[in-house]
């Protein structure tokens, strides 16, 4: 009995060694932040009331959890390992749960995987190569890529009180910003729902979610109706294979069904020159390196408007290597504020609050205003009502995937922002 006492407390001890060397040793990955798409956890502040309430050790553990040295390789390892311990459902998809995030991903359909690291494969540390079609015509946005081994989803799963919540907060906007503020609510429904029966079984209804939310809206919130005209063009490439975006043809789609409502004439895809890069392993996928996934990558399209109209930012930011590429090529990524005007000098203002999902259709609505500012309330700590009061001529869009109606996070950064 001793001896395996000692050998407990000499294991323990070694393992305490290892955590303290990673963690406050080795530096944190570098990495991390890029690869899971998100800022990692900042050092607490420690306060009498956090210290008592136990709140400082929740987020501190948070903290050593993020900022651990080789953590995108941990990461992956861990992807690997839940794949190979036969996750899997017999003629379903093999279901990972990303360390009990928001993010419930499926592969379709079941086969056997073939792990090898990424640096078998050249092209995916090539130079960017942007491929320009030209102006657009009948046939754009093809998935060159695609393979049916290669396709991942995000899961969807309602939570009808937190829903209300979200149009509590959002009717709790409208209360507080002037009358002659327009304000739009449009709710980006996620792949899943347009994948067919298969899925709609152990997924839940986002039409059903969207209208339960239009339901609660308060009559002054317009609603823009993004879902019917997705729906409608679901046989196109209105999704990523591999990330948990839609492709800047699906953000188009729902710019179409923003312009309906707030009555502005659209200007069509065919006025604009379609540009299109390969080699984009997205969020869904970045961390299986699963050799049929590599070879089959999405291509990121994205379309410049040629009649003239100027922007003070890119709307567009490519990188150099294809290492670098992801969602960020919209805009450059999520910031907490930044605004941007354009050569259309109409006297209007959109603000946009919103979470990454509206970087692609941002882009496809920004003609329409002279100027553009962009709220994600994610990393924003100001006053959306308070900048309003210094803006004339404004309309007030929420953008927010569906998901974000089950995040009780998210939903109260909304509020804090109001």
């Amino acid at each position: 009995m001793g001896d395996k006492i000692r050998l407990n407390i000499v294991l323990t001890s070694t393992a305490l060694i290892i955590l303290f060397f990673f963690v406050f040793v080795l530096p944190p990955d570098e990495n991390a932040s890029e690869f899971e798409n998100r800022n990692m956890e900042q050092f607490p502040a420690l306060t009498f009331e956090s210290y008592l309430s136990g709140e400082f050790f929740k987020l501190f553990e948070s903290y050593l959890l993020d900022n651990t040295a080789m953590r995108t390789s941990w990461l992956t390892f861990g992807h690997i390992a839940e794949m190979s311990y036969g996750l899997r459902l017999p003629g379903g998809g093999a279901m990972v749960d990303f360390g009990g995030a928001d993010l419930g991903v499926g592969l379709v359909p079941d086969e056997p995987d073939d792990v090898i690291p990424f640096s078998a494969f050249a092209p995916w540390l090539s130079e960017v190569q942007v491929r320009t079609t030209g102006m657009v015509s009948e046939t754009f946005s093809v998935d060159v890529n695609f393979h049916e081994e290669a396709v991942f989803y995000l899961r969807y799963t309602e939570n009808r009180e937190l829903a209300a919540r979200y149009a509590e907060v959002l009717n709790s906007f409208r209360a507080a910003i002037r009358d002659d503020v327009r304000m739009f609510s449009l709710i980006s429904p996620i792949k899943v729902e347009f994948m067919g029966e298969r899925y709609r079984a152990v997924n839940s209804s986002q039409l059903g979610t969207i209208n339960f939310i239009g339901e609660l809206l308060d009559d002054g919130i317009i609603q823009v109706d993004a879902h019917s005209i997705l729906d409608a063009h679901s046989e196109e490439y209105i999704f990523f294979r591999l990330d948990h975006h839609w492709t800047a043809l699906g953000a188009y789609y729902a710019y179409l069904a923003f312009a309906e409502a707030a009555g502005i004439d659209p200007i069509t895809i065919e006025n604009y020159t379609e540009h299109a890069i390969e080699g984009f392993i997205g969020s869904l996928a970045v961390g299986t390196r699963n050799r049929t996934v590599l070879e089959n990558p999405d291509t990121i399209y994205f379309y410049t408007l040629d009649d003239g109209t100027e922007f003070s930012i890119d709307m567009f930011v490519i990188p150099t290597e294809l290492s670098a590429l992801s969602y960020r090529v919209f805009l450059g990524g999520d910031r907490a504020i930044y605004s941007f005007t354009t050569s259309n000098l109409n006297g209007r203002t959109l603000v946009v609050v919103k979470d990454s999902f509206a970087n692609a259709l941002i882009p496809w609505i920004a003609p329409h205003y002279e100027m553009i500012v962009v709220i994600d309330p994610r990393q924003f700590f100001g006053s959306v009502t308070q900048i309003l009061e210094y803006l004339e001529n404004v309309d007030l869009l929420f953008v927010n995937y569906i998901p974000a109606t089950t995040m009780s996070d998210l939903i109260e950064q909304i509020y804090n922002a109001r």
